[in-house]
């Protein structure tokens, strides 16, 4: 299970808005920050906000903990890049099968893209959930 600490933002009736926290540093630099965090703060984006699954009573500003299954991530990233890819080669191929050329090639990669996409649009994929609230009690005891 992948693990993640993060702020609840906000509530609503099919889960809870989160935002991830970013962890301080790895502590070499004492806390000023290294030239690899100075870098990825160039081209960061301002923070996004995920609903995940929650069995707890929550309110805005509760620090949790997230799990999302190892295999989730893999087959999530094979059913968006994967299956349309392949159906776009599938689709080059067929059409060079059947006429051979660039322009049916064209025509078949177009027609595979729109095959795959509306082949995986309609799933649903797994969401994360809500495992924990972080315990404050043990963060006190890091920090001091």
């Amino acid at each position: 299970m992948l693990e993640q600490t993060a702020r609840v933002t906000r509530t609503s009736p099919e889960g809870v808005w989160v935002q991830a926290v970013e962890p301080s540093g790895c502590g070499t630099c004492a806390g000023q920050g290294c030239s690899s965090r100075r870098i990825a703060e160039l081209f960061q984006r301002s923070p996004r906000q995920f609903l995940v699954d929650c069995d707890l009573s929550l309110s805005p500003g509760d620090r949790v903990v997230i799990g999302i299954a190892e295999g989730s991530v893999l087959s999530s990233a094979l059913r968006a890049y994967g299956v349309p890819l392949g159906s776009m080669l599938a689709g080059a191929l067929l059409a060079q099968a059947v006429q051979p050329g660039d322009g049916p090639a064209l025509i078949g990669v177009v027609l595979g893209a729109l095959v795959g996409w509306l082949s995986v649009r309609g799933g649903r994929a797994a969401r994360p959930a809500v495992l924990r609230r972080e315990d404050n009690n043990l963060l006190h005891l890091m920090k001091g």
